[in-house]
């Protein structure tokens, strides 16, 4: 392998990249390697990449690719981008102006558009199942009193709590402060 002086750039036309090995930048010198022709480049259009690796079972399309915190990722043109939205797109259209993709199978590497339904962020986190998402629902506190507006406040956390629970523990723990005394 030839190393090359530090601060030059790759020899392929437009590549302004640094030289890694044989005067080319890595991307170049691993196609120049593998196929003799440094600007060597398999174009497979994304549609085409994609439908190779969905898997379509009775009820859901199961991506068979990379994963990304269970959703379905493929690179495209420098970025990664989730499947979900992509099959979307090109089987409904696009997905309109701040809203997002809740997938209502609650499964996340499913991609069939009938499974997918453009939500406000606030809905889809809502109809999660995440602790917050579960808490969020609750229309009772623990020892059964009414989430209502007159008897919720928010913590220095900004946790939702019961008016009534946080007066008991107030009493309780002034009654403990004087029987110690």
């Amino acid at each position: 392998m030839v190393y090359t002086k530090r601060g030059e750039t790759c020899s392929v036309e437009g590549c302004d990249r640094a030289v890694w090995a044989r005067t080319y930048c890595g991307k170049h010198y691993r196609a120049w390697h593998a196929h003799g022709d440094p600007t060597y480049r398999v174009i497979v259009p994304l549609d085409v990449r994609i439908w190779e690796k969905i898997e379509k079972t009775d009820d859901c399309w199961l991506w068979t690719g990379a994963l990304s915190s269970g959703y379905g990722v493929v690179g495209y043109e420098g970025r990664h981008l989730r499947v979900h939205r992509v099959v979307y797109e090109l089987l409904v259209g696009p997905i309109p102006e701040g809203l997002t993709l809740d997938h209502l199978c609650r499964v996340r590497s499913c991609c069939r558009p009938e499974h997918l339904e453009p939500v406000t962020a606030t809905v889809n986190k809502e109809r999660g199942e995440s602790p917050a998402a579960k808490n969020a629902r609750k229309t009772h506190c623990n020892k059964g009193h009414e989430y209502t507006e007159a008897n919720t406040m928010l913590d220095a956390k900004g946790k939702r709590r019961c008016r009534r629970c946080n007066l008991d523990r107030y009493y309780a723990l002034k009654e403990k402060a004087a029987a110690e005394g």
